[in-house]
C-alpha cells in the first residue's frame, strides 16, 4: 500500500501540494479554535443542566414526601375518630352494625376534606366485616376482591411505624394507578394489638405526572423503594423491575454517570422511597448543537475559500504542464488516439504539445505495421498446420487399392481401404478448414472401423448428438485426433483392453461452469472474431480408460497452448487450431471423466463461418 509519503514525493503535483498546505493550516487553526471552546462550553452547559435536573429532582422529592405527610395525617386521624374506635372494639356483627351510621358520617366528612380520594375503608378483624364509603361504589373499585392482595404486596412507608403504602392499578379493574394507605387501627388506651386495619385510596397528583410524558429533557423518571425496586414509572411496564443501578445509590442524594446517562437521585425526606431520574447524556448538551453547527459552518467555509483560491493561483500556473502530464496518463493507460489541443497554451506549452502529438502519430503507424505483420505471421501458422493433414496422394492411392480389393473379391480389405479412403477425403474437404459435426463424426466412425478390424472390435463408440445439431460447424480434424488419443493412451493401457468412447454436445453456464445433460447455446459476450456466432457450444469427448492424476491433468491444461512435446502433437495441434482461427479463449481442457478416464471439453463459437479469406 502506497504511504502518504510516497503519493507527495511521487503522485501528487505541485498544485495539489500547495492545497493540501493551505487547507491543513487553515483546518488545524480552526479545528484547535473549535476543540478547545466546545469543550469548555459543553461543560458549562452540562453542568448547568445536571444541576437544573438535580433541583427539578429535589422539588419532586419534596412535594412528594408533603403529600405522603399530608395522606399519613389523615389516615392517623381516620384511625382516632370515636365512631371508628367504637366500631372496631366491637366483637359482634349486632354490636357493629350500632355503630355504621356515624362510621359512614366520619368517612363522608374525610372524603369531602380530601378532594383526591376515592373511597376510605375500615375493616373490623375481631368479626371479619368491614365497612366502606366513597367516591367509587364498592363494586367498581374492586374492594372485597383485591384489598388482601395489594396489602400483602404494599410496601412499608418509614423505617419506624406501622404505615404501608401501595402504588399499583389493582384497583379500579386496572384502569388507572393509585396510591392506596394501611394503617391498623389500635385503641387510644391499650396500643397492644390492633383491632382493624384502615384503607385510604387516592388519586396522587404526583403519581399522575409519573404515568404522563415527561418533558424534563427526555428523561426517565423512576419513584423507587430503598432497593431500588421501582413503584411508579411512565413505563408501566417497568413496575416491579429492579434498576441495574440500584447498588450505586447510597445516601439521601446523590448523582452519577451509567451507561452514558447522568443518574441523579433524593431520598423523599425520612419516607422508604427514592425518587430517581435517569438523563441521556445528549440531553444534557443538546442546547450546544446550534453552537457546534455554526463553528463548524465557520471551518467549512473559510476552508473552502482557501481552497478556491488556492487553486485559482496554482491552475493558472500550471494548466499547460498538468494538461501534458494528464494525457500522458491516459496514454500509459493505453488510450494511443488522445492528443493535446494547444489552443489556450503559451510557446513553451506548444513546443511540448506538438513535439507529443508528432510521437503519438509516429507510435500509430509503427503499431499497423506491427499488427499487419502479426495477422501475416497468424496466418502462415494456420496454413503450416493445415498442410500437415492434406494427404492428396494417399487418399488417391487408397482408392486405386479399394477398387483392385473389391475386383478381386477381398471384402475385408475392400472394407478397411474404403474407410480410410473416405477417412482421408474427409481430412481434404476440398480445401475447407470448417465442416460440419455430422461430417466430422464420419470421419471418426469410418477411423474406428479401421481400428476396430485392427484390434477386434475394442471400441464403443457412443454418439449422443441429437439429429437437429448435427449441422453445427467445427473445425475438421477436431475429434479424430481426440478419439485416438483415447484409444492408445487410455483403453488400449488398462486391463482388458476394450473400452467405450462418448462424444456428447452439453450446455455450460460461462458465469457459474455449471455441465447440465442437455445442449443449449451460451451467449458470448468477450470476444469479436470474424468466426464466431452469438453464441458458444461445448462439445465433450469422454473415455472409461486408465484416465489421468489430477497433477498430469493441471499440467497438460497449463501447457497445451505452449507446443510441449509431452503434451502430445496432435492435442496441441487441435488446440493451437482453434485458438487461430477463433481467439484464445477457446479450445481444450481436459478433467476427469465419470466413467473413470477423461473427459476433453471442446469450447468453440456457434454457429462458425468460415473466412473467405483464408487458405
Amino acid at each position: 500500500m502506497t504511504s502518504f509519503k510516497e503519493k507527495w514525493e511521487r503522485s501528487w503535483n505541485f498544485e495539489k501540494k500547495m492545497n493540501v498546505v493551505i487547507v491543513w493550516t487553515i483546518a488545524a487553526i480552526t479545528i484547535v479554535a473549535i476543540v478547545v471552546s466546545t469543550f469548555s462550553f459543553v461543560m458549562s452547559i452540562t453542568e448547568q443542566n445536571s444541576q437544573y435536573v438535580t433541583d427539578q429532582l429535589n422539588v419532586m422529592a419534596e412535594d412528594c414526601a408533603n403529600n405522603l405527610e399530608q395522606y399519613k395525617a389523615l389516615i392517623t386521624a381516620c384511625s382516632l375518630d370515636s365512631h371508628v374506635q367504637a366500631y372496631c372494639e366491637c366483637t359482634s356483627r349486632e354490636k357493629a352494625y350500632n355503630e355504621i351510621g356515624s362510621v359512614y358520617d366520619s368517612f363522608l366528612n374525610m372524603l369531602y376534606l380530601q378532594y383526591n380520594a376515592n373511597f376510605i375503608a375500615v375493616i373490623n378483624s375481631r368479626v371479619g366485616d368491614y365497612l366502606y364509603n366513597g367516591n367509587v361504589n364498592v363494586t367498581g373499585s374492586g374492594f372485597e376482591k383485591v384489598y388482601e392482595e395489594d396489602y400483602e404486596k404494599s410496601l412499608a412507608a418509614k423505617t419506624k411505624g406501622s404505615l404501608r403504602v401501595s402504588f399499583s392499578n389493582r384497583y379500579h379493574g386496572g384502569k388507572k394507578y393509585t396510591l392506596t394507605l394501611y394503617f391498623p387501627v389500635y385503641s387510644v388506651t391499650k396500643m397492644v394489638n390492633s383491632r382493624g386495619l384502615l384503607v385510604v385510596n387516592l388519586d396522587d397528583d404526583l403519581l399522575k405526572r409519573f404515568h404522563q410524558k415527561n418533558s424534563m429533557y427526555s428523561s426517565n423518571l423512576y419513584l423507587t423503594d430503598v432497593e431500588g425496586t421501582i413503584v411508579s414509572t411512565q413505563d408501566e411496564g417497568r413496575i416491579g423491575e429492579k434498576l441495574v443501578f440500584a447498588g450505586k445509590i447510597k445516601g439521601n442524594q446523590g448523582r452519577f454517570w451509567h451507561g452514558g446517562r447522568l443518574v441523579s437521585y433524593q431520598k423523599v425526606s425520612d419516607w422508604n422511597f427514592y425518587m430517581i431520574n435517569e438523563v441521556e447524556a445528549f440531553a444534557l448538551y443538546h442546547d450546544c448543537i446550534g453552537t457546534i453547527l455554526i463553528l463548524l459552518a465557520v471551518t467549512l467555509v473559510a476552508t473552502g475559500i482557501a481552497l478556491a483560491l488556492a487553486r485559482n493561483i496554482t491552475k493558472r500556473l500550471f494548466t499547460p504542464i498538468n494538461k501534458i502530464v494528464s494525457t500522458m496518463n491516459d496514454v500509459s493507460k493505453g488510450d494511443l488516439r488522445t492528443r493535446i489541443y494547444m489552443e489556450d497554451m503559451d510557446s513553451d506549452g506548444k513546443k511540448l504539445a506538438d513535439g507529443f502529438n508528432i510521437m503519438m502519430d509516429e507510435i500509430d503507424v509503427l503499431m499497423e505495421q506491427v499488427k499487419e505483420e502479426q495477422r501475416q505471421f497468424d496466418k502462415m501458422r494456420l496454413n503450416a498446420l493445415q498442410s500437415q493433414i492434406q494427404p492428396h496422394f494417399l487418399y488417391n492411392t487408397l482408392e486405386c487399392i479399394h477398387w483392385q480389393a473389391l475386383s478381386e473379391g477381398n471384402k475385408e480389405i475392400s472394407t478397411m481401404v474404403k474407410a480410410m479412403a473416405q477417412y482421408y477425403r474427409i481430412c481434404l474437404s476440398e480445401g475447407k478448414d470448417i465442416i460440419t459435426l455430422e461430417t466430422e463424426l464420419k470421419h471418426v466412425e469410418n477411423y474406428l472401423i479401421i481400428q476396430n478390424m485392427r484390434y477386434d472390435n475394442i471400441i464403443t463408440l457412443d454418439v449422443k448428438v441429437p439429429e437437429e445439431y448435427l449441422s453445427i460447424e467445427i473445425p475438421k480434424l477436431t475429434l479424430q485426433p481426440l478419439v485416438e488419443n483415447s484409444i492408445y493412451h487410455g483403453i488400449r493401457v488398462k486391463e482388458g483392453k476394450k473400452g467405450t468412447i462418448e462424444i456428447a454436445i452439453s450446455e455450460k453456464d460461462v458465469s457459474q461452469g455449471n455441465i447440465v445433460t442437455e445442449y443449449a447455446p451460451i451467449k458470448n459476450d468477450f470476444i469479436e472474431n470474424d468466426f464466431m456466432g452469438n453464441e458458444d457450444i461445448l462439445i465433450t469427448v469422454e473415455d472409461d480408460g486408465v484416465g489421468m492424476t489430477e497433477e498430469e491433468l493441471a499440467y497438460v491444461n497449463q501447457n497445451i497452448s505452449n507446443n510441449d512435446s509431452d503434451v502430445g502433437y496432435g492435442i496441441s495441434n487441435i488446440n493451437k487450431r482453434i485458438e487461430l482461427m477463433f481467439g484464445e479463449k477457446y479450445g481444450l481442457t481436459f478433467r476427469a471423466g465419470t466413467r473413470g478416464g477423461i473427459c476433453v471439453e471442446i469450447r468453440l463459437p456457434g454457429n462458425p463461418q468460415e473466412d473467405e479469406n483464408e487458405v
